[in-house]
């Protein structure tokens, strides 16, 4: 139990670290299978969310990526809850006829009414709490979510080439949410260790941006297909493989 305690965590201190992909791997390499048992494992998590934000003129939804490392802990029969963290979240979108606005008045003349992508790079910290019903592989599950606002960009672009912005000042350092999840457990995936394949629903419930950038009220959302590839034991392993025999 000490163990499970100590890598939950690492987890949530791992949020104040830039270098997201490498830390996730190396925390699964170290922690993954010494830890497994049949009522905790690690996963590594990847997602691929459409996201959008509320009240943005002739704004499109893009897709953005997802990427982190969760702590799979079996309640019950039927009950599991899920730490996770993810380095790396980016949210993006497309805006046309949006004008640069800057204090230079010359550039700004060469952006005016153009197309523009929005990027927003967040580290996402949430808790999921799991049913899932006997025997299906079917799960449901809700957590909150709260996002740490990285590094915010709008990038516009015309036939003169591309312009990048940094908006950190006018993006808001935390957004926070609620995730909702239907997903299904592949058992006998990845040689037995299994394939989680998730569908996803975010809604932001505060103002991503302040008002110098968008007026209104901004909230993200997403819609996201995310998998998770646990990290067993062998032994648990070669039961999943047996069970679908």
């Amino acid at each position: 139990m000490n163990n499970i305690l100590q890598i939950v965590l690492t987890f949530y201190m791992i949020i104040a670290t830039q270098t997201a992909f490498s830390q996730a791997a190396i925390l699964a390499a170290i922690f993954g299978d010494k830890v497994a048992s049949e009522k905790f494992n690690l996963s590594l998590e990847l997602g691929v969310p459409l996201n959008s934000f509320s009240n943005i003129e002739n704004l499109s939804s893009s897709s953005g990526i997802n990427f982190g490392i969760a702590g799979n802990i079996k309640l019950s029969k039927n009950w599991y809850a899920s730490p996770t963290v993810y380095f790396l979240s980016k949210r993006s979108a497309e805006i046309e006829d949006i004008s640069l606005n800057t204090t230079n008045p010359n550039l700004n003349s060469l952006y005016q009414n153009v197309n523009a992508d929005l990027l927003v790079k967040y580290i996402d910290v949430n808790t999921f709490i799991y049913y899932q019903f006997n025997n299906s592989g079917i799960r449901i599950g809700l957590s909150p979510q709260v996002s740490f606002r990285q590094e915010a960009t709008i990038t516009y672009k015309n036939e003169l080439g591309r312009f990048e912005q940094n908006i950190n000042s006018k993006v808001n350092k935390i957004d926070y949410g609620a995730l909702f999840n239907l997903g299904y457990y592949f058992k006998s995936g990845n040689k037995g260790k299994g394939i989680m394949v998730h569908f996803r629903y975010y809604q932001g419930f505060s103002n991503v941006f302040n008002n110098d950038l968008f007026k209104g009220n901004n909230k993200s959302n997403y819609f996201s297909i995310h998998i998770s590839l646990p990290f067993i034991t062998e032994e648990l392993a070669m039961k999943n493989l047996e069970h679908n025999q």
